[in-house]
């Protein structure tokens, strides 16, 4: 993809895209890091990345705690030297700036990042919010790759971890919603990514086996109830607990469902 072209208006000096409207910046973290201007890929220098991505993440943070983090084995005066240097190169990336500057740094206003999207779609669904008609955008948010692919700073490993279970939770509490409310299409593809994302965790299973057994299809929770079960022997050399084993049987007997 080519990068945008921007023109300005020679009077003014504003920078201006192909429709006249303001130019919007989305920024990808999960999957790999990219940026994009109305659409179009802007290259950034591989030193900049560091900067735009930990505040993509953080969304806003103080400048030393910017500087303490990426650069965390360097003096105090040369960590913010260096911060320095990095937010000097992004000016230069784009017409408009990708970062403010004040007491705290924060993504400028034009810029979005799929990091917050996932957050805000977590956060919803965690409340016990959903659409009403739909489940929307924010699964697939949830469902996109991990953070920063590749990256191994250490706020970013923890930051990766943190974020893979808060969209586990999330697409679970998800998936319960939808069972409840009778949306067993949707809860199963719900909770058929939550297992994708982490086939050994048990809650995930358990809520694909919620939603089968709530729409009385019994063989096929038994079938994901024993694929699991052989999953956990051969990859960790342990059972599931004797608590889901009950909800399988209880499901597939009419019983009523024991208490976790």
């Amino acid at each position: 993809m080519a990068v945008h072209e921007v023109t300005r208006d020679d009077r003014t000096g504003t920078p201006e895209t192909d429709t006249g409207l303001p130019p919007r910046y989305a920024l990808r973290l999960l999957g790999g890091f990219g940026l994009e201007r109305d659409g179009r890929v802007v290259a950034v220098p591989q030193g900049a990345r560091r900067l735009l991505a930990y505040l993509g993440v953080r969304q806003h943070c103080a400048r030393s705690e910017a500087a303490g983090t990426l650069w965390p084995g360097s003096h105090e005066e040369r960590a913010r030297a260096n911060l320095r240097t990095m937010l000097w190169r992004l000016h230069r990336v784009t017409p408009e700036p990708l970062v403010q500057e004040d007491d705290r740094l924060a993504l400028a206003a034009g810029v979005t990042s799929d990091v917050a999207i996932l957050g805000a779609a977590a956060t919803a669904f965690l409340a016990g919010g959903s659409p009403v008609i739909g489940v929307g955008l924010g699964v697939p948010a949830l469902a996109t790759g991990e953070l920063l692919p590749g990256w191994y700073d250490d706020w970013v490993l923890a930051e990766r971890e943190r974020l893979r279970q808060t969209r586990l939770y999330a697409l679970e509490a998800l998936a319960e919603r939808l069972t409840t409310q009778g949306r067993y299409s949707e809860a199963v593809q719900v909770a058929l990514t939550a297992v994708h994302l982490e086939p050994l965790r048990e809650s995930a299973t358990r809520a694909l086996i919620a939603v089968h057994l709530a729409e009385r299809n019994i063989n096929e929770a038994v079938r994901r109830f024993e694929l699991f079960r052989a999953d956990l022997g051969r990859e960790l050399g342990v059972a599931p607990t004797p608590w889901l084993e009950q909800l399988v049987r209880a499901g597939a007997t009419g019983a009523p469902v024991p208490s976790p």
